[in-house]
């Protein structure tokens, strides 16, 4: 059986530190930070770490809203996006995860644009 890239790196400690750099990148961004207003981070952060290691192949414990419902209303633009992606990309890049692995995170993550992006 092929390791997922959640085992590979060690797990939910593992990606709960990522998230929690990740977040504390758009926090110091003023691009992205109006977004976070008023927002529960401990909650976001751990709904963000069970979303982004059940896409790396760990286990299903994510419990938040779908992607669209929890996004409606944040009129999300394309380059606020890509922000968010590259701040994500320095922080799994600081986390040690190997180039081709952040390119296989960030190719999913951007897969979900149409999701996220409002309209």
């Amino acid at each position: 059986m092929a390791q997922t890239l959640f085992d590979k790196y060690g797990g939910f400690d593992t990606f709960s530190s990522v998230v929690s750099n990740f977040y504390q990148k758009i926090l110091d961004s003023s691009q992205l930070s109006h977004y976070f207003d008023g927002i529960k981070m401990e909650r976001l952060m751990s709904h963000q770490t069970s979303f982004i290691s059940k896409a790396l192949g760990g286990p299903d414990k994510y419990e938040g809203r779908d992607l669209v419902a929890a996004h409606k209303g944040f009129n999300i633009s394309d380059p606020d996006f890509l922000e968010m992606a590259e701040l994500l990309e320095e922080a799994l890049e600081e986390a040690g995860v190997e180039a081709a692995d952040v390119a296989s995170i960030i190719a999913v993550i951007t897969s979900l644009k149409d999701q996220v992006v409002g309209r």
